[in-house]
């Protein structure tokens, strides 16, 4: 995992909820977690796994319930630094469609040993998508996340369903995304 998505996770934190809170959840970390995060370094999947863990535990709430979170707040926050992705959009939807075929590709060749999840989709109507998550990670809740803050970026509701799950024990992760006409 990158280190941006750990930056990501500690401003997240503390805007949200304070810089105590995050230093208090940090500390409950395993020692091995505790390590500074540097944006375009690589660190171990079970590091930001344990500070989920931690912060969950610390806040009250669920992982899954934090990972969500964390992913709608990360959208608008990458869309920002990686502008290129996003600019000529104006709708999530044509924008979901690119995921996989555009960005994840780039970020493979930006970073060579990257494990970008795979995401396809079927487009059966103007106000509908449907998009399957398939990742060793299983960070659905994070993806349901994302997916929630590309709506609020592009000012969008979205009505997301999520209709099977890698936890569950499906092949993959399926989501049901209702647009407005």
């Amino acid at each position: 995992m990158k280190g941006i998505i750990f930056n990501l996770l500690e401003d997240f934190i503390v805007e949200g909820w304070g810089a105590e809170k995050f230093e208090r959840a940090f500390e409950r970390c395993p020692i091995q977690a505790q390590v500074p995060y540097v944006g375009p370094s690589t660190y171990p999947d079970a590091h930001l796994l344990a500070i989920i863990d931690a912060v969950s535990a610390e806040l009250g709430i669920g992982s899954a319930e934090a990972i969500r979170g964390f992913g709608r707040f990360a959208f608008p926050r990458l869309a920002e630094k990686f502008s290129v992705f996003v600019r000529e959009y104006q709708h999530p939807k044509p924008f979901l469609k690119t995921v996989h075929g555009i960005i994840h590709l780039e970020v493979r060749k930006v970073y060579v040993n990257s494990e970008p999840p795979l995401i396809t989709f079927q487009d059966p109507a103007p106000d509908r998508l449907l998009m399957q998550y398939t990742s060793r990670r299983n960070l659905c809740p994070f993806f349901a996340g994302l997916v929630e803050g590309s709506g609020d970026y592009f000012k969008v509701p979205i009505a997301l369903t999520q209709t099977q799950c890698t936890l569950a024990g499906a092949a993959s992760c399926e989501f049901s995304l209702q647009f407005p006409l």
